[in-house]
């Protein structure tokens, strides 16, 4: 059933005709390219790019780092990647899982880093839309056989659905384990490339955490330091200017969104994210950009979970017959 209404979908993505309303369909590149429009909000996005929504304007300013050209999208670096089924570092690229010992190719020196599917070409699912929002669903197959299967062996499939209404743009994550006979460990995170509005001091940021984790070259160790005991206004709004960040925070919950305020130019995101996103990765090179990454795991969990560490990691483990939801929206206001 599943592959039929992929070779219909499919078929609809190749007549533009056929998707009116807010989506467009081009090519930049040789990659396909869907752009979803509702109100004063332009978001583009590339399934066979890794599932990188690249681009989002709102009121036409842009607020992601854009690539040259397309074909130096895939991979991270630019727009907002997704990472899974771990998300940033996998200490000595492997860990164990119910028996079973899954080893990547090691690509942040010993490490492996940010998942498989921000290269993978994904499949166009479906798109609709109506007067209030415009959608697009694609699809990472790892069932057996694939490419995924090969690298990650938990046969699954994971659907994104990237939404688009006035001002605002959701990704939602279905983990798809129903049919299914080995449970499938996993982490779903988004890596975003904000781009400085105005100066960097007068860029603030509110990270609603409990707890900082603390870590070793960007590998959590499990410990969890309290906000008091920190030296710096967690939970509250700070300036970036000074800062250093690649941290993972912990204790994130739906009702307290993460926020960041370009104060020079009197604009505002909201990060609001679904129950599942307890964790917050916040990077700050000195660069013109910087990432605020809402993980729904820890970076390693899948070792901090073999560890014992099972409520500081917050691996996500999909049953077999079932699967799993979340979703992230990114809010646009002054």
């Amino acid at each position: 059933m599943i592959r039929s209404l992929l070779c219909c979908f499919t078929f609809l993505a190749m007549a533009p005709s056929a998707l009116a309303g807010g989506i467009s369909i081009g090519n930049d590149s040789g990659t396909q390219v869907f752009t979803l429009r509702q109100g004063t909000t332009v978001v583009k996005f590339a399934p066979a790019a890794g599932a990188n929504a690249y681009s989002i304007r709102v009121d036409d300013v842009e607020y992601l780092r854009q690539p040259e050209s397309l074909d130096k999208l895939p991979g991270v670096g630019f727009g907002n990647p997704v990472l899974y089924p771990t998300p940033n570092r996998v200490k000595n690229a492997a860990f164990e899982f119910d028996g079973k010992t899954v080893r990547f190719q090691p690509n942040a020196g010993a490490n492996f880093i940010h998942g498989l599917v921000n290269r993978h070409t994904w499949k166009f699912v479906r798109s609709g839309s109506d007067s209030d929002s415009a959608s697009v669903t694609c699809v990472a197959d790892f069932r057996d056989g694939t490419e995924l299967h090969s690298q990650f062996p938990f046969p699954h499939q994971l659907f994104l659905t990237v939404t688009v209404t006035d001002a605002a743009v959701r990704w939602t994550y279905t983990v798809d384990n129903s049919e299914g006979k080995t449970a499938v460990p996993f982490g779903f995170a988004l890596h975003p490339y904000f781009v400085y509005q105005g100066r960097r001091e007068n860029t603030y940021l509110k990270i609603p955490a409990t707890h900082w984790m603390e870590s070793e070259n960007q590998l959590p160790s499990g410990a969890l330091v309290p906000k008091e005991a920190l030296d710096y206004p967690l939970g509250e709004f700070m300036s970036l200017e000074g800062t250093s960040f690649d941290d993972v925070f912990w204790g994130l919950t739906p009702d307290q969104p993460t926020v960041i305020e370009y104060r020079d130019v009197n604009r505002r995101i909201t990060i609001k994210a679904s129950e599942a996103f307890t964790h917050l990765v916040v990077w700050t090179p000195d660069r013109p950009y910087f990432g605020i990454e809402s993980q729904t795991c820890s970076t390693d969990a899948h070792n901090l979970h073999a560890a014992g560490k099972t409520a500081e990691s917050h691996l996500q483990i999909c049953q077999p017959g079932q699967s799993l939801s979340g979703w992230v929206e990114y809010r646009f206001g002054d």
